[in-house]
């Protein structure tokens, strides 16, 4: 299967970003709010923060302000951040013709792709410097792949896991 292995088996966050446990989750677009779970409009891309969402038109625009933040002890220094994110494409081969891309750099909690729109969306994927599990349902729950970190899968495991993962949780 590829990259990925099968085995058996709330978001938190503050509340200018999400209502408790994840029901809807505000992002930062161009200056104005947009709500991710009902519709990310013109973005294409988001990096999702314990302290923040923000979304962009491009990939690009996204790499760039993560590179820009990666210097700062307050970007990355608390322990539960990864110094890389998690890529995860709404299409294989990282999006070749377009599509979203969702950024994780939070670790230590399961996460839950609904909240974001993007449940059942996720075709390739890159995982950064954190370990990743993968989950068919949400909270972890179905079957669950355990991916180490510095991974990449263009196919999602031959096709098993194509929009089929509905949360993550980095380690």
């Amino acid at each position: 299967m590829g990259a990925l292995a099968l085995a058996a088996g709330g978001v938190t966050a503050t509340a200018s970003t999400a209502q408790a446990n994840g029901a809807w989750v505000i992002a930062s677009f161009e200056g104005r709010k947009i709500d991710l779970s009902k519709s990310w409009g013109a973005a294409q891309a988001c990096n999702v923060k314990r302290d923040g969402i923000v979304c962009f038109r491009t990939a690009q625009e996204s790499d760039a302000q993560a590179a820009r933040q990666a210097g700062t002890a307050s970007a990355f220094g608390a322990q539960g951040y990864c110094s890389t994110p998690l890529r995860l494409y709404e299409h294989g081969h990282y999006n070749p013709n377009g599509g979203r891309v969702l950024s994780f750099y939070d670790s230590g909690y399961w996460q839950n792709l609904g909240d974001w729109g993007f449940n059942d969306q996720t075709s390739s994927f890159r995982t950064g410097s954190c370990a990743t599990t993968f989950a068919e349902h949400n909270n972890g729950g179905g079957a669950q792949a355990y991916i180490g970190a510095w991974t990449n899968d263009p196919a999602m495991g031959s096709g098993w896991w194509n929009d089929r993962t509905s949360s993550i949780r980095l380690h």
